[in-house]
C-alpha cells in the first residue's frame, strides 16, 4: 500500500478512503442472533502531514462504528469534518471526553490516539481535513453495494 494515499478494496484514491457498505446476507442475519451491534473500526495513521489507512474493512451503513486516529508525526494535527456536525458523534483521547451534536472536529496531539465513535446514516461522501494543515484532507466513501 502506497503512503501516499488512503486506499480499500485494492482501490487507491489519493487523499481519499473508500469504504463500502456489502447487506448482511439473512443466513448472516440469523447466525448474529439478538441485535447486538459491534463496533465497526476504521484505523488512521497520521504521518507525514498525510491521512494513512492501516487496515481497508468493509463499513455497514446504521451500525456503530469507530475512526482511530494515530498521530505519529511530531506535530499537533486536527480532524474537521462537517459530517461530525449532523450527528451523534463521541470523540475520547488521553482522558478527554466530547459528545452530542454539532461537534465540529478534534485535535490530536503527536504520538497520542483519538477514537470517534458514531452511526453512519447516510450513504455519500464524508470529508474530513486537518484544520490546522490544509493540504492534509481525506475522503470516507459510504457506498450501497449489494451483496453478491
Amino acid at each position: 500500500m502506497k503512503h501516499h494515499s488512503l486506499a480499500v478494496c485494492a482501490a487507491v484514491l489519493i487523499g481519499g478512503l473508500l469504504i463500502l457498505w456489502t447487506p448482511a446476507s439473512p443466513l448472516e442475519t440469523a447466525a448474529a442472533g439478538p441485535a447486538v451491534a459491534q463496533e465497526q473500526r476504521v484505523e488512521i495513521v497520521i504521518r507525514n502531514y498525510e491521512f494513512q489507512l492501516t487496515q481497508p474493512t468493509p463499513i455497514r451503513l446504521h451500525q456503530p462504528t469507530i475512526i482511530i486516529l494515530r498521530n505519529q508525526d511530531i506535530v499537533r494535527h486536527g480532524f474537521a469534518s462537517p459530517m461530525l456536525m449532523h450527528m451523534m458523534v463521541q470523540g475520547e483521547g488521553e482522558g478527554i471526553a466530547a459528545y452530542g451534536k454539532g461537534v465540529e472536529g478534534f485535535y490530536v496531539d503527536p504520538g497520542k490516539t483519538l477514537v470517534v465513535r458514531f452511526v453512519p446514516e447516510r450513504t455519500g461522501k464524508y470529508s474530513f481535513h486537518c484544520d490546522l494543515h490544509p493540504k492534509m484532507t481525506g475522503e470516507l466513501y459510504l457506498l450501497d453495494i449489494p451483496a453478491a
